[in-house]
């Protein structure tokens, strides 16, 4: 395998490698340091790296180093553009038990709870992202009220309702799945 081909796959997968993937192309791991050195790729985490040329994208990273990980509370709202705060740290996701070591907040629910309203966006920097709509995130923070800043609470709210694209029978079902159907009509009094 040459330099080119390497790149070409590199190109190929959105700009990132495995080790795995590069021993694939005929790579032995002494030589990932070769490639390193002359420029071609540069690591961002363990067993990946990313064409020298790219700017890193920490969702994308994330998820190829987590792939049981959506991105969840304040991180989703900031992505899905009803909240204009950018986040502290990296709101995720996953199933308990899974252990998951990266600086981000973790959210723990259970298996049947995960994967509903999993969707996939494009990351800022142009990656396939796995993240909650905005109907799940919605239900999560009205399961989870006390863990976001009251100012943010109430304008995520009203941003999901003044958008176009909501999507009420949806917002319902999640609510009754999610256990927050009694929160959810209170609002919607009020609001609709």
């Amino acid at each position: 395998m040459n330099n080119e081909e390497l790149l070409i796959f590199i190109k190929s997968h959105n700009g990132y490698i495995s080790t795995k993937e590069i021993e694939g192309l005929g790579f032995s791991k002494m030589q990932i340091p070769k490639l390193i050195e002359a420029e071609l790729i540069r690591k961002v985490a363990h067993g990946l790296y990313i064409d020298n040329k790219l700017i890193e994208d920490e969702f994308y990273i994330l998820q190829k180093r987590f792939s049981n990980i959506v991105f969840s509370y304040n991180t989703a709202f900031y992505l899905l553009n009803l909240s204009d705060r950018t986040p502290y740290e990296i709101d995720v996701t996953t199933i308990k038990n899974h252990k998951i070591r990266a600086n981000v907040n973790v959210h723990y629910v259970t298996k049947e709870k995960f994967d509903i309203g999993i969707t996939e966006i494009t990351s800022p920097y142009g990656n396939p992202i796995k993240i909650y709509n905005a109907e799940r995130s919605l239900c999560d923070i009205l399961k989870n009220s006390n863990t976001i800043d009251l100012e943010v609470y109430n304008k995520i709210i009203n941003n999901y309702f003044r958008q176009k694209h909501k999507n009420l029978i949806t917002l319902e079902k999640y609510a009754e799945k999610l256990g927050v159907s009694e929160k959810l009509k209170n609002i919607m009094e009020v609001l609709i």
